[in-house]
């Protein structure tokens, strides 16, 4: 946020006046950041908790950067009752899922053999916000950074966001990643992990939630997507009991997360990396990507981390994308394996014509 405010243009005076940013490095002080923060946003806002009214959702997915670009387009439909019974339909092109629980039953039909990051991101950004916060202390964070504003003659802090650092990747290859939670007026704002990286705007009430309706993802520079709720409605009376019937229980398709390592031993066919060559930046340096592979062990989808050059970036994350790794299973089964992959990198520096 302060780095944010630092390139802002064009504000009004009286609105520079009245904001103060204040950004603190350390832990975060208990009295400002504890597990409550997360606690009373996701129960302000989660549609899907116990208790929760039952509800009807539709959503649309598309590129914001680019709207004429439909890869990213999709549907995402949900008629949920209780936390153990609903029918979930997403849709693209190029894929599909029904996905129906019914107490301890649950079955799934796919079509197509790739769930894509980017779209499970908006999935689990609509119906499970909490998730990514499980078992995290806020209270632990490197630093945070506070928004406030004077409101009625008060300095009252608005917006807080905790950001944790990690160390991604093998000695003597290592390199910081981080993540970052904000809240603003008590409602979650925005999630940052390691492929993951959603935006909650425009709240509107729904009963006694306010949810967000308009849900934004970063890919990359220059490509940006959005999730739009285009319908929220109370399901009025009992619920059509047809649409939660299942005929053939199976359990649905799993997406497992894996250290470095592990990912690294199921590496068939990977060639070196070539590093293009330098005008200018850090060098030798590191970078990290974050990588989607599916269940035959291809990669699919590959997001850039924190690096010291973003030219290096993209060109591990093109090649990367090349590499074949072992069909991983899990309980018998298939599963998509992401994880985080490091490199370290060393070229030559050209000089700019």
């Amino acid at each position: 946020m302060c780095n944010k405010l630092m390139h802002m243009r064009n504000i009004p005076v009286a609105s520079l006046l009245a904001l103060v940013v204040v950004c603190t490095s350390g832990r975060a002080s208990d009295d400002v950041l504890h597990s409550s923060v997360a606690e009373h946003a996701i129960t302000k806002s989660q549609i899907t908790l116990p208790g929760s009214a039952p509800f009807h959702l539709t959503a649309k997915t598309f590129e914001s950067t680019d709207r004429d670009n439909d890869s990213h387009n999709a549907t995402i439909e949900e008629y949920w009752v209780a936390p153990d019974k609903w029918r979930r339909i997403v849709k693209t092109a190029e894929f599909s899922e029904v996905l129906i629980v019914n107490g301890d039953k649950t079955s799934e039909t796919l079509t197509g053999d790739y769930y894509p990051n980017w779209l499970r991101q908006f999935v689990n950004g609509i119906f499970d916000p909490g998730a990514p916060m499980q078992g995290v202390d806020l209270a632990k964070s490197n630093e945070v950074s506070k928004s406030a504003r004077v409101v009625n003659g008060t300095l009252t802090i608005t917006e807080v966001c905790p950001r944790f650092t990690f160390l991604a990747g093998t000695p003597p290859v290592t390199n910081k990643i981080f993540s970052m939670y904000c809240f603003e007026y008590g409602l979650l704002k925005s999630v940052m992990t390691p492929g993951y990286e959603i935006s909650y705007e425009d709240y509107k009430k729904f009963g006694d939630k306010k949810v967000a309706h308009k849900l934004g993802e970063y890919i990359e520079s220059g490509t940006e997507l959005e999730a739009d709720i285009t319908e929220l409605r109370e399901l009025p009376g009992p619920p059509d009991e047809s649409l939660f019937v299942i005929n053939q229980i199976n359990a649905p398709l799993r997406t497992v997360v894996v250290s470095e390592a592990v990912a690294r031993t199921l590496l068939v066919s990977a060639s070196d990396i070539q590093w293009p060559t330098l005008t200018s930046g850090r060098n030798p340096g590191t970078l990290s990507i974050y990588i989607a592979i599916d269940r035959e062990g291809h990669v699919r989808e590959t997001l850039g981390l924190n690096s010291d050059n973003p030219i290096m970036t993209a060109a591990a994350r093109e090649q990367v994308m090349k590499w074949e790794f072992k069909p991983a299973t899990n309980n018998g089964e298939r599963v998509q394996v992401e994880s985080v992959l490091t490199f370290g990198y060393e070229t030559k520096i050209v000089p700019a014509p």
